[in-house]
C-alpha cells in the first residue's frame, strides 16, 4: 500500500473516532441543575416584565440565562398531562414560567391546589422576552 493512502487511511479513523466521541459527548452532557443553582436576581413578576418591556436588550443582557427567583400573584395557569405553566402578574403582559417535570411530581397536590389570584414565589432560568407569551421562564421550581 502506499504511504500516502496509510496516511489518509489514519487520519480517516482517527477523524471518524474524533466526531463519535464528540456526539456522544454532546448528547450525554449533564443538564444545568437550575434548582441547586444560585440566584442571580431576586424580583417581582410586574418589575421584571416592565424592565423587559421598557428595554428588551437591556433586559436579556441583564436577566438572559441567568437563575432568578420571581414573586406575584397567579393569573393564568395552563396544565396538560406533561406541563404546567404559570402566568403570573398580568395573562396578557407577565411572566410566563413552565415548571419543571420534577417539581411537577414532587409537588403534584400543591401543584394541583394552585389557582389564580394565589401569590407563588418560583425559581426559574430567564430565556428572555416573547412578544405574545411576555417574559418567559423555563426549568422553574416552586420555592416554598
Amino acid at each position: 500500500m502506499k504511504k500516502w493512502l496509510k496516511i489518509i487511511l489514519i487520519i480517516a479513523v482517527v477523524g471518524i473516532f474524533a466526531g463519535a466521541g464528540t456526539v456522544y459527548y454532546i448528547f450525554n452532557m449533564p443538564h444545568r441543575d437550575v434548582e441547586h443553582e444560585k440566584l442571580a436576581y431576586t424580583i417581582e413578576a410586574s418589575m421584571l416584565y416592565s424592565e423587559y418591556s421598557n428595554n428588551e436588550e437591556a433586559g436579556n443582557s441583564k436577566f438572559g440565562n441567568k437563575v432568578i427567583q420571581v414573586s406575584g400573584k397567579i393569573a393564568e395557569i395552563s396544565r396538560d398531562a406533561y406541563q404546567v405553566s404559570i402566568t403570573l402578574a398580568d395573562p396578557m403582559e407577565g411572566v410566563n414560567c413552565a415548571l419543571d417535570s420534577i417539581t411537577i411530581v414532587d409537588n403534584k397536590a400543591f401543584v394541583e391546589s394552585l389557582k389564580e389570584n394565589d401569590t407563588i414565589t418560583l425559581k426559574g432560568k430567564c430565556d428572555g422576552f416573547d412578544m405574545i407569551m411576555g417574559v418567559v421562564l423555563t426549568r422553574c421550581y416552586i420555592v416554598k
